[in-house]
């Protein structure tokens, strides 16, 4: 079980998990919130991306590793909520 393990933290690595932990709870949270305008789906899911791309922002302004893979991780977090929706 250990060689599996080391085989998928060798595959993908714990940052670009909890990405993708981190984009299906802000899809989770923000398609729980009442909206006016619009599918709730669309605004979750909107809100993913906006998270991914502020979280690098935020990086390359402190110093921390600005990265496409890392927004990218994140909105496949937001699909798979998305997915979970559907």
């Amino acid at each position: 079980m250990q060689k599996l393990e080391s085989l998928i933290m060798k595959a993908i690595p714990q940052d670009k998990c909890l990405h993708v932990i981190a984009g299906a709870m802000v899809f989770a949270v923000m398609h729980a919130v009442p909206q006016s305008f619009g599918p709730a789906w669309a605004f979750g899911f909107a809100m993913v991306a906006a998270a991914g791309v502020a979280k690098e922002v935020l990086d390359h302004f402190t110093g921390g590793d600005v990265s496409a893979w890392d927004v990218l991780a994140t909105c496949i977090g937001g699909a798979l909520a998305l997915a979970c929706h559907f």
